[in-house]
């Protein structure tokens, strides 16, 4: 192939791609000589002004997306102005992974089997002619722009009223108030949770769905904490399919999560013991489990639980004994609680803790059973303060009689006294 054909044929494949800006700019040009103007409305009074310098900016424009590209109705169209109303918007043209995964989510379903107009699409959430970037701090779904976003509809009093199940504004205003939405608002740390780091983008699924994958979405983030978990007699029975066992929320919440720190938290110190009771002290999960029942009762007689009881910030709870997430049974030599490592375990909190200190039972609920010899005694204490206080009721009974027959027989007495008189 000689020079000369060469030059040109290089000339014949650059010359469109150079041109294609002044032609989509001359296309979109015709557009706005119309759409540019405020003042510009259909017949129901809606506006179709575009404002061009925003457009131009947009992700699309900067990609070479022209008017057309989307208006597919109006490619090559030479007499305008066109018809007042289009053809919608096919997204999925160019954006076909994304649209199958909206058309399988609880808003692409509604939308395409019920005519639920209500359901959310592309341009609800992405905009529709300033499509900005994701990683754009100007895009409503920007990481600290994506819950007032999802707000828009969630926390719209009519919607929700319409769609049960759909949510409130209050959650969206409790995961703002939340350690995770705290982190995005206050401290702009983009990469903490937000709506579709939980809920997914696109495949947004029912609660019933997403269920089974709260602890792996969780561990996207908390990676480190979701292997104890998964090591744990909950992450064990989780990974066989049993749904009684705790997960994330059911100890941490939903939306409303706060740190530990926070007095206020359902896994702060003082809270925790009444987290776990939910299901330790459940009878009806006691006995289908076999498992050992009135936890939180047992507890709260003891040292600590009294302590507890009484407001004290640093006495042992039931994570302090039993572990966070990678809680095992007493059985398992990895247990905190296994005998082997209780000395180790009192140890955290008592420094000169000894294999005799840890023999002593925590949760002991008085049955004759579990220690003989404590039961006893405490029958015996209690017939003996019984007895010392039926006693002292008596006696009180027994003077108060005697006082009264010392009186009627002083009063015979004078009475006789005034007789022989």
């Amino acid at each position: 192939m000689n020079y000369r054909l060469t030059k040109s044929l290089a000339l014949s494949l650059l010359l469109p791609a150079l041109l294609a800006p002044r032609l989509r700019a001359q296309d979109n040009q015709v557009c706005f000589e119309c759409h540019n103007d405020p003042g510009m409305v259909d017949s129901k009074g809606d506006t179709l002004y575009v404002d061009s310098e925003r457009f131009t900016a947009s992700v699309h424009a900067q990609n070479g997306v022209e008017c057309v590209g989307c208006h597919l109705d109006l490619a090559g169209r030479e007499d305008w102005p066109h018809p007042e109303r289009l053809n919608k918007v096919d997204c999925a043209l160019c954006h076909a992974e994304a649209f199958e995964l909206w058309h399988k989510s609880v808003h692409g379903l509604p939308a395409q089997e019920k005519g639920d107009l209500d359901a959310a699409s592309c341009s609800d959430c992405h905009g529709e002619h300033y499509i900005a970037a994701v990683s754009d701090p100007g895009s409503p779904v920007y990481p600290t722009n994506l819950p007032f976003d999802c707000l828009k509809c969630h926390g719209d009093p009519k919607l929700a009223g319409k769609h049960e199940g759909m949510g409130r504004s209050e959650v969206v205003q409790a995961y703002l108030g939340s350690v995770h939405g705290q982190a995005l608002e206050k401290s702009g740390l983009i990469i903490s949770a937000t709506c579709a780091s939980c809920h997914g983008n696109h495949l947004i699924q029912k609660l019933d769905d997403f269920y089974p994958r709260i602890p792996k979405v969780c561990g996207t983030c908390h990676a480190g904490i979701y292997n104890d978990y998964l090591q744990g007699v909950h992450g064990k029975a989780f990974l066989a399919g049993n749904k009684d066992v705790p997960i994330c929320t059911d100890c941490h919440g939903e939306h409303n999560i706060l740190s530990p720190g926070n007095p206020e938290s359902s896994v702060s110190h003082n809270q925790v013991n009444q987290v776990c009771s939910r299901c330790h002290d459940n009878m009806a999960l006691s006995t289908k489990y076999g498992l050992p029942g009135a936890r939180l009762e047992s507890y709260m007689n003891t040292y600590h639980g009294i302590a507890m009881g009484l407001g004290d910030v640093q006495v042992a709870n039931c994570a302090s004994c039993h572990d966070f997430h990678n809680i095992r049974p007493s059985s398992d030599s990895k247990s905190t609680v296994s005998q082997a490592n209780l000395a180790e375990t009192c140890g955290k909190c008592h420094p000169n803790a000894t294999e005799n200190f840890a023999k002593g039972k925590v949760h002991i609920q008085g049955r004759p059973e579990e220690n003989f010899g404590a039961w006893l005694i405490k029958k015996a204490y209690v017939v003996f303060i019984a007895g010392l206080i039926g006693g002292f009721i008596a006696y009180i009974f027994i003077d108060l009689f005697a006082h009264r027959r010392r009186r009627q027989a002083a009063a015979k007495d004078q009475s006789r006294e005034k007789e022989n008189k």
